[in-house]
């Protein structure tokens, strides 16, 4: 296996083999996938890993949207404020 790459860049084995880890329940390993062709910014990624993975695909995404788009209008009144102080 290539060090560089591979289970040890995406998740830590430490993290695995802690007792009570939500991801390892009786030998079985979860683990959610998510792949966009979309341009998601990084601060999104949380919340959008912390969304329902019950829900379809396309309410997953409209919910996403919605929250990429409150994060822009606070970043944006949070420039707009600071450049009237």
């Amino acid at each position: 296996m290539n060090i560089a790459s591979g289970i040890p860049k995406f998740f830590p084995l430490t993290m695995i083999q802690q007792e009570g880890n939500p991801y390892v329940r009786d030998d079985t390993m979860f683990i959610k996938v998510m792949v966009g062709f979309a341009e998601m910014p990084k601060t999104v990624l949380p919340y959008a890993l912390s969304l329902n993975p019950g829900l379809p695909t396309n309410v997953q995404q409209y919910i996403i949207k919605q929250e990429i788009e409150r994060t822009a209008q606070t970043q944006t009144l949070q420039q707009h404020l600071a450049t009237n102080q």
